[in-house]
């Protein structure tokens, strides 16, 4: 992979993705969009907390951003933390990120959002397995499903790149965020079962 399409991803700053994930993996040839873009430098330095020694106070942006972007993130934190188990952690993320707000379960990350002088960005991760049982069967919005499409890839696992202009974004993103949660829940055998459900 070239410098330019490692722009997504915080080297030096984050675990081996092989160990995020208690799934096996069997990973497939690169699914690369043509229109993909990947984060350039010049995006990643309007992060609003550049400075690695100053950290961010969790509701900072809710004060930091303009009205509008404040309500959206704000939308996006409250989504997130009323999922069960779902915890917050405002993390320095190296040079290339820097400051970003983390969300996981116990062991799991679940995304990260970046809050940018131009408005609040987000990353998540999707594994082969979680691609297949989310993307190919059940229905995902557009726009999330756009974002894995071009995601970048490094072994077994795409980061996803996606931006909440509208709130249609940022309600289709948690409501995905929601099924994505309970996959990661399940136990392999649960997984498979859920890869089938109607209802689940």
């Amino acid at each position: 992979m070239s410098e330019r399409n490692r722009s997504l991803i915080p080297s030096g700053a984050y675990p081996s993705p092989n160990s995020l994930y208690r799934f096996n993996f069997r990973p497939h040839p690169s699914r690369f969009s043509k229109d993909t873009v990947p984060r350039s430098t010049a995006y990643w330095s309007a992060n609003m907390y550049p400075d690695s020694e100053a950290e961010p106070r969790p509701a900072a942006p809710l004060r930091d951003l303009p009205p509008l972007a404040s309500g959206r993130f704000r939308s996006l934190r409250d989504g997130l933390l009323a999922l069960p188990e779902v915890t917050e952690r405002v993390r320095f993320m190296g040079v290339q990120w820097r400051w970003a707000w983390e969300y996981g379960l116990p062991g799991r990350r679940l995304c990260w959002l970046h809050v940018m002088d131009t408005g609040i960005g987000g990353t998540f991760t999707v594994s082969d397995d979680e691609e297949r049982h989310l993307l190919l069967t059940r229905r995902v919005p557009a726009v999330v499903a756009r974002a894995i499409r071009d995601g970048q890839r490094t072994g077994p696992v795409r980061w996803c790149w996606i931006e909440f202009g509208e709130r249609r974004t940022i309600e289709s993103f948690l409501g995905f965020m929601k099924r994505k949660a309970v996959l990661v829940r399940a136990t392999p055998a649960d997984v498979r079962i859920f890869g089938r459900s109607k209802t689940g």
